[in-house]
């Protein structure tokens, strides 16, 4: 059984019950997701590729998204999931420090570094994460909100060990494998980050930022015919998604399928006349379209 992906407003859930659990640790049945609202500086967290990978102007226009925000930890007795504000874990009352148990510390650190993040204090999370592992090193969640906290404040080198990690305790983590394949293909490894696309797609085939992942690290790779599947994949389940249609345009204008590039990038403009781009994109078209 793959475990539930985890989106900003969305809870994942515990195993259910009577599943099968050879391959992965079972889930500690005091951790209880709650929903959480990650505010990430800047707006839409939308990693435009600079072509570093290839010096062909066309891949500027690439789009790679975001990734799988942090986890919310809480323990027993610690909130009431049936009441819970978004975003708001940690600032429910805790009992005093002595009487909290591992677990119930653990989600309080995590918590706390959740808060943290969400204002931009990167060096303050990390320092929570940290005392959550160190309370808990085999709970795969502060490992992984260690990563992504280490992967905002720069620490590329340390944000790997840490997603690693996550995946040694719980090789099932989806949204593990996606932004570890996303912080390796900023290192220029898209081979590697390939592979823990397509990990994260086995686990989980109907995510939608996985597949557009994919799409995008094969259009690096020249494997344009493998990232349109993965593309239009990505689209089938999220027609709405800007990232994915943008990256579909451009893997056309690699391939010097003008007239289908261009019918995209229009679709795009029809609902953001000022998508900049998609504007690039499809300047590009018309040229390979010709009067």
């Amino acid at each position: 059984m793959s475990r539930n992906t985890n989106r900003p407003g969305q809870s994942r859930g515990a195993p259910r019950a009577g599943a099968p659990t050879p391959a992965k640790r079972e889930r500690n049945p005091a951790w209880v997701a709650l929903p959480i609202l990650v505010v990430v500086l800047g707006g839409i967290a939308v990693a435009i590729s600079t072509g570093a990978f290839r010096p062909d102007p066309a891949r500027q226009n690439l789009l790679q998204d975001s990734n799988h925000p942090p986890t919310a930890a809480t323990a027993p007795g610690a909130l009431d999931p049936a009441v819970a504000t978004p975003g708001k874990a940690a600032a429910a009352p805790l009992p005093l420090e002595a009487e909290l148990g591992p677990t119930e510390k653990s989600a309080h650190h995590q918590n706390q570094g959740n808060e943290f993040l969400k204002v931009g204090q990167f060096a303050a999370a990390v320092a929570e994460y940290r005392q959550a592992v160190a309370i808990t090193p085999e709970d795969e969640d502060a490992h992984y909100n260690l990563a992504f906290a280490l992967a905002k404040s720069g620490d590329k080198e340390g944000a790997e060990k840490e997603y690693r990690e996550a995946l040694r305790i719980y090789a099932d983590y989806t949204e593990a494998h996606n932004n570890l394949g996303n912080l390796l293909l900023s290192n220029g490894k898209v081979a590697e980050a390939v592979t823990e696309f397509q990990a994260a797609i086995k686990l989980t085939a109907d995510d939608p930022m996985a597949h557009n992942n994919l799409g995008h690290a094969l259009a690096l790779q020249g494997k344009y015919t493998e990232a349109l599947v993965a593309l239009k994949e990505a689209l089938r389940l999220k027609p709405d998604y800007l990232e994915a249609r943008q990256n579909l345009g451009v893997a056309y204008l690699q391939m010097q399928r003008g007239a289908e590039a261009l019918a995209v990038f229009e679709e795009i403009l029809r609902g953001k006349p000022d998508f900049e781009p998609a504007l690039k994109g499809r300047a590009r078209a018309q040229k390979l379209v010709g009067p």
